[in-house]
C-alpha cells in the first residue's frame, strides 16, 4: 500500500502557543482515515496546518509521491472541501468544478467541459450542472465541493467535517460516496468529523485528540478502539457521554 502522509514531532497552534504538542502519525496510500476529538481539541488546527495553510510551530509534515503542500505558483497536490463546501454563489455548479482546470491546466475548453461534467457525474450531480449553489440543498453542495476538489484528479482528498448539518439519509449517501472514491478510484482520503455514524463506517484508521493532553490519546481502527480501549476519554467519545471526573 505505502505511505503517503508522514507526521512526525508536530507542533500546532497560534501566537506561539501550541494547541497540539509533538505528535506523529502516518497516513496509508487508499485509507480512510479519520481526525477525531471534541471541540477545541485541535482537529480544524491541524488540518490547516496538514494542508499548508498555517506553519507548524515545529515539526514537519511530508507527503510521499503527490508533492509538497499547496503553493501560489504551483498546482496543489491534493484537493480539498472544507465544512461550507466554500463554492461560489454567483457561479453554477459546472462553473465551480470548471475553476481549478482553467486555472491549473491548458486543456481546450471543451475537453475542460468534458472533464468537469465526468466529477458532476461522479458525484451524482451532472443533471444539476447549471444550477447555482443557492437552487441545490446542503448535501449536493458538499457533493459540487468534493467535484472540484476533485477536478484535477488529485490522488488525495481532505475533508472538513463533510457530515457537519445533514439529514441521517444525506449523510449516508455521503458516506457512501466518500467509501466509492476510496475503494474504487483509490484516492486516500484524510477527514476531520465528530459524526460517530460516519466514522464507524468509513474510517479504517483514526486518531482522537484531547484538548487537555494537547495530543493524541488513541489511535487505530474505529471499532476496535470503541469496542476494546480501556482509556474513560476514549468511551466516553464513542458512547457519547461525559468523563466521569475522579
Amino acid at each position: 500500500m505505502g505511505r503517503v502522509l508522514a507526521v512526525r514531532d508536530l507542533s500546532v497552534g497560534y501566537g506561539g502557543e501550541a494547541v497540539l504538542e509533538e505528535i506523529a502519525f502516518d497516513v496509508q496510500r487508499g485509507q480512510v482515515f479519520a481526525i477525531l476529538g471534541g471541540s477545541g481539541s485541535g482537529k480544524s488546527t491541524l488540518l490547516r496546518t496538514l494542508i499548508g495553510l498555517q506553519p507548524p510551530l515545529q515539526g514537519r509534515v511530508h507527503f510521499t509521491g503527490i508533492g509538497p503542500p499547496e503553493r501560489a505558483l504551483t498546482p496543489p497536490a491534493f484537493g480539498v472541501v472544507f465544512q461550507s463546501a466554500a463554492l461560489f454563489g454567483s457561479a453554477t455548479l459546472l462553473q465551480n468544478v470548471l475553476l481549478p482546470l482553467q486555472k491549473w491546466t491548458d486543456l481546450p475548453p471543451d475537453a475542460a467541459m468534458a472533464v468537469a461534467m465526468g466529477r458532476l457525474r461522479l458525484v451524482g450531480l451532472d443533471r444539476f450542472a447549471h444550477h447555482l449553489p443557492s437552487e441545490v440543498s446542503g448535501g449536493m453542495k458538499k457533493r459540487a465541493g468534493i467535484a472540484r476538489a476533485l477536478a484535477l484528479d488529485p490522488p488525495m482528498l481532505f475533508l472538513d467535517e463533510p457530515s457537519a448539518g445533514l439529514d441521517p439519509v444525506t449523510s449516508a449517501e455521503l458516506d457512501e460516496l466518500i467509501m466509492t472514491l476510496a475503494r474504487r478510484l483509490l484516492v486516500t482520503i484524510v477527514l476531520v468529523t465528530h459524526e460517530l455514524p460516519t466514522i464507524l463506517r468509513v474510517a479504517d484508521q483514526c486518531i482522537l485528540l484531547d484538548r487537555q493532553a494537547r495530543g493524541i490519546i488513541a489511535r487505530g481502527a474505529p471499532r476496535d478502539l470503541a469496542a476494546r480501549s480501556a482509556d474513560a476519554r476514549v468511551q466516553a467519545f464513542f458512547q457519547r457521554r461525559a468523563v466521569e471526573q475522579p
